[in-house]
């Protein structure tokens, strides 16, 4: 019943937004993430909840809230790990979830957190996406940590996706924003600013 009201919340408030004007809608911080991590999976066996069935549940509810959203409005999701003062709430590879998440759910991109290959592995579960599908925004640059990537780096990374992904579903950003919440993240606006025009200057030498 709960899941129902969020549903009918969401609707609501997505129509509400199109009304006034939005043409772009994008969701964040969905229950995926969770489901590919073994602490957070045992938590919810404790409760009595099965991985399959809380995936299932939650690809249902997802189709439920963009399902009237009009064409001419894009919808996209962003798979968000946590983001609140530079930590994280999960970690885990995508794999186990990818084929439901990119194969069932209609979202015109998805903004996918993946700058720590440590906690996040590679992008093999990329390799669900449909070619001609969604587009898929790497967000492969952290707004967590103050370090610059290099420009190189970011190049043989999407490099590396590009043979899952065709390089016309790419795009390129940070992992997420800088401040979820008013505390922010553990960077200055100086660093913040050097992390926009790394990622612009990716973007220009991948795409042109």
């Amino acid at each position: 019943e709960l899941v129902d009201h969020v549903i009918e919340i969401e609707k609501e408030l997505v129509a509400e937004a199109i009304e006034a004007g939005a043409r772009y809608v994008q969701f964040d911080f969905p229950a995926y993430p969770y489901l590919v991590d073994p602490a957070w999976v045992r938590a919810i066996e404790k409760e009595g909840w099965s991985k399959e069935k809380v995936l299932q549940l939650a690809i249902e509810s997802d189709q439920a809230v963009i399902d009237e959203i009009p064409d001419d409005v894009q919808s996209s999701m962003h798979i968000c790990r946590g983001n609140n003062q530079s930590r994280y709430l999960c970690e885990g590879p995508l794999d186990s979830v990818a084929e439901a998440v990119f194969q069932d759910l209609p979202y015109d991109a998805f903004l996918v957190e993946w700058e720590d290959r440590d906690r996040m592995g590679d992008f093999s579960a990329l390799r669900f996406v449909k070619e001609g599908g969604p587009r898929i925004v790497l967000g492969i640059v952290s707004s967590k940590r103050p370090a610059l990537e290099s420009l190189d780096s970011l190049l043989s990374r999407m490099d590396e996706a590009s043979t899952h992904v065709p390089w016309e579903q790419l795009a390129i950003s940070t992992q997420c924003g800088f401040a979820s919440t008013q505390a922010g993240n553990a960077l200055t606006e100086d660093d913040q600013w050097r992390k926009l025009e790394l990622v612009s200057a990716a973007a220009v030498k991948l795409w042109g």
